[in-house]
């Protein structure tokens, strides 16, 4: 549709849809540059709440493709200058006030991605709350808002695991749980081979109880995605290979670029695991 430029067609799809799979399409259609040209033709055809949202989330992915996945102390002045253009267009774009509730929620979702680049903690705090009023399990914002909590923006592990614990629902809270595990593997990647022995000791009761209790999800959802990848990728970080590959048969081609990127694997790297 957007190719095709059935610019009506593609709004009522998305008026209609439920907040993850409003999350997905977007992804799909706008953390890419395959359909950059027809976004921008798209933007230039009219004024719409579909169209605002659309340009606010592929300015987002704009800024951090120009930024990269350095450190900040690593990117250099043009990088940043770009970075910060572009998520202060995202930033105008995705703060306009919506019709659709579901919208508004998603827009407060990538709020919080722009707000953390923008080194704004105060507005993804509140682009947080204001999602989570509309949509209080929101996945997409609890998935940022994660990132926004590590170590290495502005949280630390403490606030991470207390995040977890408070998790609106069951599944949610076994998703942050694995996320929060794999994100220690990942702090602790580099440190020697004792500190992470001792790491794996102090974690070893929940990891095994975590990994033990968990089966692949087939039901082809956005968080069976990104749960099945981060359980995939515990049990490989584990060594546990079969179970590893229990959750990557089931992902197929859906493997996500994080958490496996914390490790060195990109998707052909990790669709050869199995």
């Amino acid at each position: 549709m957007l190719q095709q430029q059935q610019w009506n067609q593609l709004e009522a799809v998305a008026a209609k849809l439920m907040p993850d799979d409003l999350t997905r399409l977007l992804d799909g259609l706008c953390l890419t540059d395959t359909y950059s040209k027809a976004l921008a033709s798209y933007s230039r055809s009219g004024d719409s709440d579909f169209r605002c949202l659309a340009a606010g989330v592929h300015a987002t992915y704009v800024a951090w493709q120009i930024r990269g996945g350095a450190y900040a102390k690593y990117v250099g002045k043009q990088q940043l200058e770009g970075f910060a253009k572009h998520l202060n267009t995202a930033y105008q774009h995705l703060t306009t006030t919506f019709n659709s509730a579901t919208y508004q929620a998603e827009a407060a979702a990538r709020t919080v991605r722009v707000a953390m680049g923008l080194s704004e903690p105060d507005l993804a705090r509140e682009a947080f709350t204001r999602c989570l009023a509309l949509a209080p399990a929101h996945l997409q914002a609890h998935l940022f808002y994660f990132n926004f909590l590590t170590p290495k923006w502005f949280g630390s592990e403490e606030v991470l695991e207390e995040f977890g614990e408070a998790a609106p629902t069951p599944a949610l809270g076994q998703l942050l749980e694995a996320m929060y595990l794999t994100e220690l593997f990942s702090i602790h990647d580099d440190s020697s081979a004792a500190v992470q022995q001792q790491f794996r000791n102090h974690y070893a009761q929940q990891l095994a109880q975590l990994t033990a209790q968990s089966r692949p999800l087939t039901d082809g959802s956005l968080y069976a995605v990104y749960f099945n990848n981060y359980l995939a990728c515990l049990n490989h970080l584990l060594g546990h290979l079969a179970a590893r590959n229990s959750f990557l048969q089931v992902l197929g081609r859906y493997i996500t670029p994080y958490p496996w990127a914390y490790f060195g694997l990109d998707w052909a790297a990790v669709q050869k695991l199995v």
